[in-house]
């Protein structure tokens, strides 16, 4: 079989045998792939900092037998995101969105998009200028983004039962909102004002490239990330550990 090469980030490293790792791989075209990294976890490899996690790296691989994991050949990393890998908070925050992306994406499936969000928001983690707050806005961001993309897009045409735009509740659960007047019973509903009913809208239907340019005050940032979170988890049916961690790293200050 042929050398194909695989443009992708790592999103999970896991150490096999002495001195390699098999990674997981977000790829440009060709989707999530596994990939065993023979003796890449020796400097003389010169494949150390291409397949570390977080790394977005230019690969060749090859595949042997039926059924075989990909094989690298060779490897070079384009970006590492140094600013991320010298902090634990935007490290918890990294890998978190590596565990959404690894539970939303199938071996396979071509998955450009979601590629491209989690590649924008981890150059803005890195940035010089992300502080605490900054770094709340862009996991609101991300959830949502992220859920629309894996087809789980809230529908915002207003309220879900009468179409009154002017809308009170979020349901976590259904993915709708609801007027003061039609708000369901339930354990699952968020109330949102309309700044909060902005911005989700905005999220999921901005484009890529001005995804970040919209503002809402600390507070209500931070009650749009958690509402996103609690969304991600019942719409996901999962609980992702790395969200705690992240959530106890913030806590330590």
């Amino acid at each position: 079989m042929p050398n194909i090469d695989v443009s992708g980030l790592v999103t999970r490293e896991v150490k096999y045998g002495e001195n390699s790792r098999i990674l997981t791989v977000l790829g440009k075209d060709s989707g999530k792939v596994s990939i065993l990294a023979s003796r890449a976890r020796t400097n003389r490899s010169g494949l150390l900092t291409a397949t570390q996690l977080f790394a977005y790296s230019d690969f060749t691989l090859f595949k042997g037998r039926d059924g075989s994991l990909f094989k690298l050949n060779e490897g070079e990393a384009v970006s590492t995101f140094p600013n991320i890998r010298n902090s634990l908070e935007k490290m918890a925050y990294a890998s978190y969105f590596c565990d959404v992306v690894n539970q939303i994406c199938r071996e396979g499936s071509e998955e450009n998009e979601l590629l491209a969000l989690i590649l924008n928001m981890l150059y803005l983690l890195d940035r010089d200028d992300c502080t605490a707050e900054k770094a709340v806005k862009i996991r609101a961001v991300f959830q949502f983004r992220a859920l629309a993309a894996a087809g789980f897009a809230p529908d915002c045409d207003g309220c879900a039962e009468c179409g009154d735009g002017a809308v009170r509740y979020f349901s976590r659960s259904g993915g709708v909102f609801y007027c003061e007047k039609c708000s369901e019973n339930g354990n699952a509903l968020s109330e949102v004002n309309q700044g909060i009913f902005n911005a989700i809208k905005y999220i999921i239907t901005s484009d890529s490239k001005k995804i970040m340019a919209f503002s809402l005050s600390d507070t209500a940032m931070k009650y749009l990330a958690d509402i996103g979170e609690e969304f991600m988890r019942i719409q996901l049916e999962h609980d992702f550990k790395t969200l705690d961690y992240l959530k106890n790293v913030i806590a330590l200050g």
